[in-house]
């Protein structure tokens, strides 16, 4: 009888025809991180478009980019139970229900992680108690997503997908890969794997926004400066060419360009105008943005090594990211 079990064994294996994936074909996080940094202008708009983007999604759905850092935080912890127990749903089983259960969370670990301080975070936690959006029942907290209009992940993933292609169309030049895979493609593979890809995004993500955060004391800030400098990038990029690296980049683009007022920022930020004046003015007195005559906002005086420091850790979590990715697309045409 055992004779005959493993024979059927070696006939499905034959029949199946599983093929072992080749280590050497694997991309490795510094060769991404390195065509990043070699076509950095021709890949950063497309990336800065997209963080600008999902931080105005972010501050939109509380008006307060903490309490949606929160809760994509306690979602990272329920996608991470997800794949430690080989579970993937896709995205549309992930959003059939409007109830999703989290991981128990403590406040102390929500501060900590976060950058907030304990007082600010067990308020912002009970505010999303009384809005409804996180609930406990008895020892299970459930989020509740119909009670706000949250982000939406269609979007991102579109946009991620678009990045992912152009990276892949660079990594081909390289040759480390046969072709560029497409943006459909790439979103079709993201959907399908929904939970376990976006895991891999939340560790990218959050400690990449938590980085800016730290450097400028709260995301308003960094967002407002963050609006003021890409229009000055998209500017000043197309003046570089193509082909510039990350570090000529980043010392071509605090050069005078174009400037924005302070209406634009908000419309582009989602946030009021009173904040952006405020906030603006904080960034003024710290020399980080200049006013000219036109009483238009551009980058000021910044200590370039601080910002191409935080700038390449945050490249760097992009590679990580990219890399775990499309060596999972790569792994999935073997199937």
């Amino acid at each position: 009888m055992d004779c005959v079990q493993n024979g059927f064994v070696v006939y499905m294996l034959k029949f199946m025809r599983v093929d072992i994936p080749s280590i050497s074909n694997q991309l490795n996080e510094d060769q991404v991180f390195q065509i990043i940094n070699k076509n950095f202008s021709q890949l950063n708009n497309i990336w800065f478009k997209f963080q600008m983007e999902w931080l105005k999604g972010t501050y939109s759905s509380f008006n307060d980019h903490d309490k949606y850092l929160i809760i994509i935080y306690l979602v990272q912890k329920t996608m991470n139970f997800f794949s430690s127990s080989f579970v993937v749903l896709d995205y549309e089983s992930y959003y059939l229900k409007n109830k999703i259960e989290i991981s128990n969370f403590n406040i102390i670990n929500i501060s900590k992680d976060l950058l907030i301080t304990k007082e600010t975070a067990r308020r912002k936690v009970l505010e999303l108690e009384k809005i409804g959006v996180l609930k406990r029942d008895k020892k299970k907290i459930i989020l509740d997503r119909s009670k706000l209009d949250f982000q939406k992940t269609g979007r991102s993933i579109g946009s991620i997908s678009n990045f992912l292609s152009k990276l892949t169309e660079a990594i081909a030049k390289n040759g480390c890969l046969d072709k560029k895979y497409s943006k459909d493609l790439i979103e079709s593979y993201i959907k399908k794997n929904f939970t376990h890809c976006w895991k891999l995004f939340y560790e990218m993500q959050i400690p990449l926004v938590l980085g800016w955060k730290k450097s400028f004391g709260d995301f308003e800030t960094w967002h407002i400066w963050a609006i003021i400098v890409t229009q000055n990038s998209f500017k000043n990029s197309k003046a570089m060419g193509s082909l510039v690296s990350r570090e000529k980049y980043i010392d071509e683009l605090f050069k005078e360009g174009v400037g924005i007022n302070a209406m634009s920022v908000s419309e582009l930020s989602g946030i009021p105008r009173a904040t952006v004046v405020r906030k603006i003015n904080n960034l003024l007195k710290k020399k980080l943005i200049l006013i000219d005559e036109k009483k238009l906002y551009h980058p000021g005086k910044i200590d370039i090594k601080k910002y191409s420091d935080i700038n390449k850790k945050a490249m760097e979590l992009l590679s990580t990211f990219t890399c775990k990715l499309i060596n999972l697309i790569q792994l999935n045409k073997l199937k």
